[in-house]
């Protein structure tokens, strides 16, 4: 991965918590790893390093191994997360279903929960998440203790007070979850639960747990298009999750592709989602896009061959086309990647119809493969959501370092 300000070290006043963040993160993501390596990496002085090393295996974070002899003289000493030190709930909240996992620090899933929404609003996620969290302490009493955070992912647009909020709740549809946003909503679920709470749109969230479990990782800087019953995109980029200032980053599906087009849950018309989504196909095959079997429908109809799916794949391929292309111009990412609720073979089929793609500024080598489909699978959100909360308490970050107390 290349070098970026979350693996090097600096030399500042304020520095020894981004210091120590930073040899966190290069051990969390590329452990089991000789402190040699960490300070070469980090641009930090392998004395430095020695002693962050030495504090956070006092604190029982990391643990010392022998590596492997290769010559002469005694193997090197290897440095790794302790993964039972802690861990992270992640939680996918979409408007029919609550997906929950929770993973250790090396980002092993050590549970798994789900229940279904009473109702597709926030209170209803709300209420359902304190039950699942409730579930995980009584099944995993060993670990209940060593719960540190909570990541939510959602659908957005997310609301930032109570203006915003009116506005988008004034035409919105069952496809966003606009109060998760609001900071007395996120304080109170917090209060709650006893933990702290971060909070991702779900594009964002897939976007980090394919960059941590999926296929991501070969990549500093990517686009995820998330491709649910909206689309959104989520920005991977020199190895950090962009969020934008409200958490909102990402919301292509309401960048506006016919003028006085079809009507948008955003107030607008002509929005990119309100053609190329499921829940615009489901419109187009007469399903409820709000019932459960709904995409298990699609999915059955596109396996049989169904000429209507196919046609709509056909008619809906330019604005695929069209959003690749936007993406590309705009951030010059190594790759785009596609996921979503859908089977992966119902991208891949829509990504065949949408070639070819149009041509980047800087050509591609010969043979270099620019968009790929996720790997990470249908839990990636909710491992990018319990990824977030790990971000939040370990990674480096620039406020952190920039406003921490001298």
């Amino acid at each position: 991965m290349p070098k970026s300000f979350r693996t090097s070290g600096t030399n500042l006043t304020r520095a020894k918590t981004h210091n120590h963040r930073v040899v966190l993160e290069i051990i969390r993501t590329r452990g089991p790893i000789g402190r040699s390596e960490i300070a070469e990496i980090t641009s930090l002085s392998r004395q430095t390093v020695q002693n962050i090393v030495a504090e956070l295996d006092a604190e029982g974070i990391v643990e010392m191994h022998a590596g492997k002899a290769s010559g002469r003289g005694h193997p090197g000493m290897r440095v790794q997360v302790r993964a039972d030190h802690a861990c992270s709930l992640g939680f996918h909240v979409d408007r029919l279903a609550v997906t929950a996992l929770a993973c250790n620090l090396l980002g092993d899933v050590i549970w798994s929960g789900a229940g279904h929404l009473a109702a597709p609003s926030t209170a209803s996620a709300n209420a359902l998440v304190r039950d699942l969290v409730a579930q995980f302490r009584a099944a995993r009493p060993d670990m209940a203790d060593r719960l540190f955070g909570i990541g939510l992912a959602a659908p957005g647009p997310f609301a930032a007070d109570a203006e915003e909020l009116q506005h988008l709740t004034s035409t919105a549809d069952a496809t966003t979850f606009t109060e998760f946003g609001l900071p007395d909503n996120l304080a109170d679920l917090s209060g709650r639960l006893k933990l702290p709470v971060v909070l991702q749109n779900d594009a964002s969230a897939a976007a980090l747990g394919e960059h941590v479990y999926g296929i991501g990782r070969s990549f500093g800087s990517f686009a995820f298009l998330q491709f649910g019953m909206g689309l959104g995109a989520g920005f991977v980029l020199n190895g950090a999750i962009y969020p934008g200032s409200t958490k909102n980053a990402g919301e292509i599906g309401h960048v506006q592709v016919q003028h006085g087009g079809r009507s948008c849950s955003c107030g607008s018309r002509g929005c990119l989602e309100r053609y190329l989504s499921l829940h615009a196909l489901c419109e187009r095959l007469g399903l409820d896009p709000t019932a459960r079997a709904s995409i298990a429908s699609i999915e059955q109809r596109f396996e049989a061959g169904d000429p209507e799916i196919l046609a709509w794949m056909d008619e809906v391929a330019p604005y695929m086309r069209q959003a690749i292309n936007l993406i590309e111009m705009m951030l010059d990412p190594d790759a785009i990647i596609l996921g979503g609720i859908i089977r992966p073979d119902f991208i891949e089929a829509l990504l065949r119809r949408a070639e070819p793609f149009l041509p980047r500024l800087a050509p591609s080598a010969p043979g270099e493969q620019r968009i790929h489909v996720g790997t990470a699978g249908a839990r990636a959100v909710a491992l990018g959501a319990s990824a977030a909360a790990v971000e939040a308490l370990f990674a480096p970050s620039v406020a952190e370092l920039v406003l921490s107390p001298a």
